[in-house]
């Protein structure tokens, strides 16, 4: 079981971010490191793991570099759920052995246009760049990556938009395709009417996502969990 940490504050604007209450920096509740450690501490009986997420916990370094060291030194795993934006700190971080694994976005195919418009970002150069970036990084060091893409429609629900992402997180220990769900705190209101996917088109685009060569491929739906892909079935 994992304990997870919220941090505030994120630099992407996903028009299907259904964490958009975390996305100002000044929201949330500040805490010191020292009571949380305590919290986590208190936990520790029915614990294995700490997860970071948000927001993009990379905004916030030096917690987040503290947060993960120590947890390892009190025999705990470290799990990061990151846009990507953040190389450099995935790079101290598996240099120091303080992160076991990563849970990446990958939104769109990694093209600066595709990308922003995924993002809500005005430019997606940077984006693209810290992305691949951090996936060099968690294969040079051996660190464990679950690549994500969530299929909103109208927005990134293509075959070749899949096929794409697929050939740039081949590689990964695993790649999931997730289902969007039009919770009332996704960001942008013209999605928050927008059907769902249905479990069987996630589906077929997994397996687009297996032809191309990725060895682990499973779709998430609120309906069904995690299922695991092939060609033939699922």
């Amino acid at each position: 079981m994992t304990f997870i940490v919220f941090f505030a504050g994120c630099n992407f604007r996903c028009p299907f971010c259904s964490n958009s209450p975390l996305i100002p920096a000044d929201s949330g509740k500040r805490v010191s490191l020292s009571g949380l450690k305590n919290k986590i501490l208190e936990s520790r009986g029915f614990i294995d793991a700490v997860g970071f997420t948000g927001g993009e916990p990379v905004l916030q370094p030096k917690p987040l570099l503290d947060l993960c060291r120590w947890s390892k030194s009190v025999g705990l795993k470290t799990f990061l759920n990151t846009n990507g934006s953040g190389p450099a700190i995935v790079e101290k971080l598996s240099k120091t052995r303080d992160l076991d694994y990563v849970a990446l976005d990958a939104k769109a195919p990694l093209t600066p246009s595709r990308y922003a418009r995924v993002s809500g970002l005005k430019f997606g150069k940077d984006a693209v760049g810290g992305v691949t970036r951090t996936l060099e990084v968690c294969r040079r060091f051996g660190i464990p990556v679950e690549a994500r893409t969530t299929i909103v429609p109208g927005l990134i629900d293509g075959e070749d938009d899949v096929r794409s992402i697929a050939k740039a997180v081949k590689g990964c220990d695993s790649y999931v395709i997730q289902q969007f769900f039009p919770f009332k705190e996704v960001l942008d209101p013209g999605l928050r009417d927008t059907p769902p996917p249905r479990r069987e088109r996630l589906i077929e685009l997994a397996r687009q996502a297996v032809a191309e060569g990725v060895e682990r491929v499973f779709v998430r739906t609120r309906e069904h969990g995690l299922e695991r892909v092939s060609l033939v079935g699922a």
